[in-house]
């Protein structure tokens, strides 16, 4: 009986929908971003690029909101149900692609902070680490969530992905074997960041400070520079902390960032 009520349901929606005008843009914000996985940072099958060298790379599109009032609002709700736009996995593409590309705009969006102010060097480890420490503020913000562990798995997806990306087109790199083992490096400064960071916001002041120093300044920060760091991480902290779960999850400012157009590739 279950089945055959759902069946009808869905017939019922199909009828409706000929009635409507067809919504330009509901699944756009739905679809996978890349249907490439984090492991491959690690496998033993080098990824294949997304495009060829020298292909000319679309601007970013601004995504149209859908209008969900009204009778027509009504059926694009139901329709987003029935084809799976609010499971977990959908979701999590979505607040997770947003949010990776807020992390990945840090750097350029405060460059003076990140480069005159700290006194970071403007190269592709300082990126990395800028991006990383925004990462782990989200992540942390992620543990509060249900089904935590899917939404932090993507948004570990897409920064690899990115960075993979960004080797081969921004930088240059054609060689697999030189782009896994750059992979593999900042693999391992990841984990070792997420563990220095973790304990640093558990403990105090100087352990953030100290976590700090190794992965954002590489041993080479000042002692004002790193308080000035600490202040940033803990007020960040304090701010995703007080943001209401489904405020979080549909936000599109963070860290003072506005979102950019959601693109095919993250970070292109």
């Amino acid at each position: 009986m279950a089945s055959r009520s759902g069946l009808q349901a869905i017939r019922t929606l199909s009828r409706t929908a000929a009635a409507l005008p067809k919504p330009s843009s509901l699944t756009a914000r739905a679809i996978s971003t890349s249907p490439k996985i984090w492991s491959q940072a690690t496998s033993n099958t080098p990824a294949q690029p997304a495009k060829q060298d020298g292909q000319q790379q679309k601007q970013p599109v601004q995504v149209e909101e859908p209008d969900f009032t009204g009778i027509k609002g009504t059926f694009l709700k139901a329709l987003a149900r029935v084809t799976g736009h609010y499971t977990v996995g959908q979701t999590a593409m979505r607040s997770t692609h947003r949010f990776y590309e807020i992390c990945a705009e840090q750097l350029n969006h405060r460059r003076s902070f990140w480069l005159e102010t700290c006194g970071l060097p403007d190269n592709f480890q300082t990126w990395f680490s800028v991006t990383h420490l925004h990462v782990w503020l989200l992540m942390v913000r992620i543990r509060g969530e249900p089904k935590a562990k899917v939404f932090q798995q993507q948004l570990v997806n897409h920064f690899f992905i990115d960075m993979e990306d960004r080797m081969r087109y921004n930088h240059k790199i054609t060689s697999n074997r030189i782009i896994k083992n750059y992979l593999h490096d900042f693999l391992a400064q990841f984990h070792g960041g997420v563990l220095a960071y973790d304990e640093g916001m558990c403990k105090d002041d100087p352990v953030m400070a100290a976590a700090l120093w190794r992965n954002l300044f590489t041993s080479t920060g000042k002692p004002e520079q790193l308080a000035l760091l600490v202040d940033y991480v803990r007020k960040e902290l304090q701010t995703l902390d007080q943001m209401p779960s489904d405020e979080f999850l549909e936000a599109r400012v963070l860290f003072d960032t506005a979102a950019p157009a959601l693109r095919g590739v993250p970070g292109k």
